[in-house]
């Protein structure tokens, strides 16, 4: 017998009658392709934004049900690649709900600053201050607005605490539930998530302690220590850049090690080979790239740091100005698509015009055929104009030296050159303007994202394994 389980995009099977010996023998799959958890080589662990004190009063908001959708539509696009691997493990990390902001200001009084001078008092709390009058708008501003000034408050280090506590504890689950597992992890942050992961991740060392090494005598920097290594971070609707600018600091890369330092240095593509000539390899020395130790804003203890962006998202900012301004803006735009995907529609769609003749999509198209073979053909038999030559000065003032060393920061902060990947609005009537309302939170409906994540977590390491269409292109 089976039961059928619906979710916000997804759906769930029970069986009644389950032979796991018989699951097994079939390679440990079932009848939609599930894998065993000793094969999944990747756990993608996602640290939600603002609004799920909202899911208390309404459970549709809760966060599991979009890590469910985006687990199952990560899933589909990981059909897609030719791998054998399996795709990544999600788990959310449901950080909100082990904090009560308003319960604890008002038992303890120690969360207020203390004033001798001032007469004997008692807290207050959000509910003694909230008017009875328009509830529901007031329950949502309390429960999805007030999550960020809670954050920029004297509450910060709470919220820090409780998402490191809480990543913690599902990582020793997972271990407990898998023994010998070896795999890689990586974290998506959402929104506010992602602020929060940026400022975890630049307090870890550069090699995590050994699990169980902690002992309980632990300084309040020790108790935000991950017991796991993260190979990737994923920003998904992040404002990070804003926080950046906020501190006033640039995002530097974490050396990891001076072996993988030099692979990348080695391996970057398309390098100037008559520069590389002049270039002294003292220049390349990690203290001139980055740092190689925790506890600087904006250096994360991780390999590649991947920032989405939905272009009508109004949260999102670009972090690739945060490396190097003049250089990103000499960057081209990382459009994300599925290009099987896209391409079979194209392709069907022009399949069937092609089978009208005479109609004018095809006389159109003839013409801009013949229109692009003889730009092309014209292109190639002039010359080159006086204005579009560069200019002589302007090569005699660009340092060469400095743009190649933050050409190994960004790849050192990233394999594939680049941090900013654009996500761009789907279909025919859609726009900026009113993509806006969803922007925001639909990147767990995104095969896009889902397809960049399941993507990289499969790739192996290093510059030379990055795949092409997620290369940076210069302008």
């Amino acid at each position: 017998m089976e039961v059928r389980l619906p979710g916000r995009g997804a759906e769930g099977v029970v069986r009644r009658g389950f032979d796991y010996e018989e699951w097994l023998r079939a390679g440990g799959r079932g009848p939609q392709g599930q894998w065993n958890a000793h094969d999944i080589e990747h756990l993608v662990l996602v640290v939600h934004g603002i609004g799920q004190k909202l899911s208390e009063r309404v459970e549709t908001f809760d966060f599991t049900y979009a890590i469910n959708t985006f687990r199952v539509l990560m899933a589909k696009q990981h059909e897609l690649m030719s791998t054998t691997h399996s795709p990544p493990a999600v788990l959310p990390i449901n950080w909100r709900r082990k904090i009560n902001f308003d319960y604890d200001d008002a038992a303890s009084s120690d969360q207020f600053e203390e004033n001798t001078e001032a007469p004997i008092h008692r807290p207050f709390a959000l509910s003694d201050i909230t008017p009875n009058t328009i509830p529901t708008v007031r329950n949502i501003i309390s429960d999805v607005l007030l999550d960020i000034p809670y954050y920029l408050s004297k509450h910060r280090s709470r919220v820090l605490h409780a998402v490191a506590a809480e990543a913690n504890r599902i990582y020793r689950l997972w271990m407990r539930n898998n023994p010998g597992w070896q795999g890689k992890i990586s974290i998506i942050g959402h929104s506010l998530g992602s602020v929060i992961a940026v400022d975890i991740l630049s307090r870890q060392p550069t090699v995590p302690p050994p699990l169980g090494s902690q002992n309980e005598n632990l300084s309040e920097e020790d108790e935000l220590l991950l017991e796991f290594p993260v190979r990737n971070l994923f920003l998904a609707g992040s404002p990070v850049g804003f926080f950046l600018l906020l501190n006033r600091t640039n995002l530097m890369p974490r050396i990891m090690s001076k072996t993988r330092l030099a692979s990348i240095v080695r391996n970057i593509p398309n390098s100037d080979d008559d520069l590389d000539d002049e270039l002294d390899p003292a220049d390349f020395e990690p203290e001139k790239i980055g740092i190689n130790h925790g506890g600087v804003y904006g250096c994360l203890a991780v390999e590649n740091i991947y920032n989405v962006i939905h272009t009508s998202d109004p949260i999102a900012y670009s972090l690739n100005p945060c490396v190097d301004p003049e250089y990103a803006a000499n960057l081209r735009s990382a459009i994300l698509s599925v290009p099987i995907t896209r391409k079979a529609i194209f392709r069907k769609l022009f399949s069937f015009m092609n089978k009208r003749p005479g109609s004018s999509l095809q006389l159109h198209a003839s013409e801009t055929k013949q229109k692009v073979v003889d730009s092309a053909r014209y292109s190639f038999t002039r010359r080159p104009s006086s204005s579009s030559r560069i200019p002589q000065i302007e090569l005699e003032t660009r340092d060469f030296k400095y743009e190649k060393i933050v050409e190994t920061r960004m790849h050192c902060l990233n394999e594939n050159g680049q941090i900013d990947f654009v996500m761009q609005p789907t279909g025919a009537l859609e726009n900026q303007y009113i993509s806006i309302l969803t922007a925001h939170s639909g990147y767990w409906e995104s095969k896009e994202f889902a397809y960049l994540v399941a993507l990289e977590c499969s790739r192996q390491e290093g510059v030379e394994n990055t795949f092409k269409s997620f290369r940076a292109v210069r302008k």
